[in-house]
Parts: structure tokens; sequence; C-alpha cells
């Protein structure tokens, strides 16, 4: 039998058929007891048979079994644990095995085509120039080390907080980023002194984006992928992936770039790895169908929920998820852009109107909208703010709100768009239960992706003069 077929939820033994009593108890009753060893996800991993006499008899493979397929066996589930996560498939979520193997082949891609742009990168430092100095070689490093350190805290402090909320996006980004860097290295060495430096350190910087958007996306996909307390082991077995792929690489990668040194030759190669680099690390961030509700999730779950009353499950979302090209809009029943939804950044902004525009403010539980008519068409601009006490349903609420009030609205001028404004009716209230039950992430929200806002409401008292 094969052992990764072996591992079984001992609840299908039946409830009936497990003891509540201890193992001495059994034993003094004479009884055989038969003994489950289960990892934390509740999968048998061996099974032994326990006699009065207290000898023990390993019965995980059946008896017929030679030596031969048990070490096959043993082997395999060396490999299983060293590579994947203890209790796998059981321990992380559905879509994690597919990640990994598109996440594997984009490294594979990646360390062949780093190993085809640092060989331009030290011709690009003067390596084999005569011309070139060792004086220049050093100040060109400083001053990549010096773009790649600003770049990397000017990226953190203005897209720190959005990368979480859009993970499989700046999951892509951060590879663009990294193949735009490969290619400014390879062009490197045939720019002259001045072109160098600005090739060199702007593929620095690029490299830095990469390393903040790669690390703080894949620390959001871990998250999602780990299912029992496993996040530290899950992220330790993708780095023993990702080693082992880049052996593999280093190894392919070694014999291409002795054979491949022609200019043209080197180019369309390049080109054919990046855009297999990409594309895998497309296919990889499509495959993961997150549970945290974002502004993009939030408004397909409205769509389905608006058109037929259901609510759609994560893969149905991640099928239909932008990875790149999406922003927030208001759309009429006509499919009219008539507007755009965003939360606040502050109380003042959410207020903020243009010359001759005329804004309306909208109460609901847990937050306000404020909804600004921009002349002369009327054209919406709807931001929200959530309250000290909101909770994330509310959070949810408040955008279904503002996406209904765009499907009502007709352009016109200011003044009629505003007043022709309805209540909303509260289709995530409605809906809460079933978002939960589809697996969607109900106690967090994911729509905030800049510093949250909070507002707290007080009467204040007009002194008498």
């Amino acid at each position: 039998m094969d052992d990764h077929e072996e591992r079984k939820d001992p609840s299908i033994l039946g409830e009936g058929d497990l003891s509540s009593e201890g193992i001495s108890d059994l034993l003094k009753r004479g009884n055989e007891v038969e003994v489950f060893e289960c990892d934390r996800s509740g999968n048998v991993r061996s099974k032994w048979l326990h006699k009065p006499d207290h000898t023990i008899f390993s019965t995980t493979h059946d008896s017929s079994s030679t030596y031969f397929w048990l070490s096959i066996s043993a082997i395999r589930q060396a490999i299983y644990d060293s590579f994947l996560p203890v209790g796998y498939p059981h321990s992380v979520s559905e879509d994690y095995l597919a990640y990994q193997f598109y996440d594997s082949l984009q490294a594979f891609f990646s360390t062949i085509t780093s190993l085809l742009a640092n060989r331009a990168l030290l011709q690009g430092l003067g390596v084999g120039d005569a011309n070139s100095s060792a004086t220049f070689a050093m100040m060109l490093t400083i001053l990549k080390d010096a773009m790649s350190r600003i770049a990397t805290i000017v990226f953190a402090h203005r897209f720190g907080l959005r990368i979480e909320p859009d993970a499989k996006r700046y999951r892509f980004l951060a590879d663009l980023f990294n193949d735009t860097a490969f290619f400014l290295e390879l062009y490197s060495p045939y720019f002259g002194p001045w072109g160098k430096v600005v090739a060199l350190s702007t593929g620095e910087a690029l490299r830095a984006l990469c390393g903040v958007a790669a690390g703080a996306s894949k620390a959001a996909l871990s998250v999602h992928f780990a299912k029992h307390e496993n996040l530290a082991e899950l992220n330790a077995k993708e780095a023993s992936q990702e080693t082992a792929v880049g052996l593999v690489g280093l190894l392919v990668g070694t014999v291409v770039v002795k054979f491949v040194e022609g200019h043209s030759a080197v180019l369309y190669l390049m080109v054919a790895l990046v855009f297999g680099h990409l594309w895998v690390n497309y296919l990889g961030v499509c495959c993961v169908a997150m549970s945290t509700i974002n502004r993009q999730r939030a408004t397909l779950i409205f769509e389905q929920i608006r058109k037929n009353g259901t609510v759609p499950s994560l893969r149905e979302v991640a099928q239909k998820e932008n990875i790149l090209f999406w922003k927030p809009v208001l759309k009429n029943q006509d499919g009219t852009v008539v507007g755009t939804l965003s939360m606040a950044e502050s109380y003042g902004q959410a207020l903020s109107v243009p010359p001759g525009g005329q804004v309306r403010v909208i109460d609901g539980m847990g937050f306000t909208l404020f909804a600004n008519a921009h002349a002369p068409d009327g054209h919406l601009d709807l931001r929200i703010l959530l309250h000290t006490d909101s909770t994330p349903m509310q959070a949810l609420e408040a955008w279904f709100a503002a996406l209904e009030i765009g499907l009502h609205t007709k352009l016109s001028n200011p003044h009629a768009v505003l007043a022709a404004l309805h209540q909303p009716k509260g289709y995530a209230a409605a809906s809460s239960h079933a978002i939960a039950q589809a697996g969607w992430n109900t106690e967090t929200q994911s729509l905030e992706t800049d510093a949250p806002i909070r507002l707290a409401l007080r009467a204040a008292h007009h002194k008498e003069e």
C-alpha cells in the first residue's frame, strides 16, 4: 500500500471503535491495544499493536511488503518531510502545492537569468576592460548599495501597508522589478561611464523593491497557506525548496553561460527566460484563492450577491481577479463608470469638495460615507471612514453600500445626483452568515491600504455669550 495513502483521519474508524480508556486500563483486561500515531492535523503516520505482555509490533505496513518497497517508501517519506510541511496535504491550504510548483519553476528560470545578468554586471564594472579602474568599480558599487538602501526605505514607507491586502499583485510585481533589473544589467556594458552608473544604480534600486515586495507578499501568502500553526515550518520548507531548485538552476545555468556568449544569443535567451519566468509567476499567483476580503474581492462578492443572491466561493473569485490592472470604480446598472471609491485618508480629505461640487454625508452602522459630486456632470467620489467601534463586517457593509449607491446613480448636475442617492439595502449584513460559510475570513478586513483612520463623535456644546 502506498505510504502516503496510509495517512487517513482516525475518524474513518468510527467513534465507537476508538476507546476513551487509557492504555494501562485496556491492558489490565487482557486486551491487545491498537495504537495510532497521528500528527497535529490528525493524520495517521504509523500504527502499533501493544500486547498485554508489553511487546509491541509495527502494523503500519502490510506484512507482505518486501524490504525493497519498504526502503523506497522510507526514502520517499524522507523527501516529503524535507520539502513539504509535516501533515501535508492536510496541514496547508488546497492551493499550496499548485503555487509551490509554479514558484519553483519561476525560481529555476530566475536563477539562470541571474547568471547571464551577473556576467554582464561584471563586465559593466570593468572586469576584462583595461581602461577601467578599480576605483571606478568601487565607487560604482558604493553608489549601487546606497541606491538600494534608499529605495528600500522609501518603498517600504510608501507601499508597506498596501502589500498585505494585495499580496498577489505585489508578488507578481516583485519579479517584474527583478527582471527589469536583469535587462539593465545586461545592457550596462554597452553604455558609457555615466550610462553604466545610471543603469546599474537603477537596477539595484529595482532589485531592492523586489526584495521588499517579495518578502512582504510571501509573508502574507504563507499565513494563507498555513493551517495548523505551522507558519515557521512552512517558511523553512519553502526555503529548502528554493535552495534545491536553485542548485539545479545553477548547474543548468553554468552550462548555459559557458556556451551562450554572443550578444544576440544572450538577448534572445534572456527574453525567453524572462517571459517564461513572468508567465509561471502569473500562473502561480492566479491559482491562489485568498480568504481575506480586499477591495477587489469585496467588489466581486457584491456583484454576484446582487445578481443571483449567492456568495461566490474563494476559487470562483480567484478566477475572476485581475492581478495587475484593477482599481475601485463605481458603475451603474448600465455598466457606465459614474465615480470612484476609496477609504478616506482623513476627515478633511473626505469632505474636500472641488470648485462647483457638492457633498452629502450618509451614516451607516459603524461607518460614514462621504459622497462628493463633481461639476459639471455629477461624477461621484465616494469616500469611506469607519468608526472606532466598527467591525470587519461593518467595514464590508460600508464597501457594499458605496457600490450599491453607484448602481443607482445617473450622471447629471451635482445637486441632482446627490439628491437622488438612496439608502443602501445592506447586502453584507443580510449575507454575513453565508459569506462566512463560503470560507471567507470575516474576522479581519483588508479594505484599507493606507494608515487606518477611525471616527469618534461627540456633540459640541456651544457657549452662551
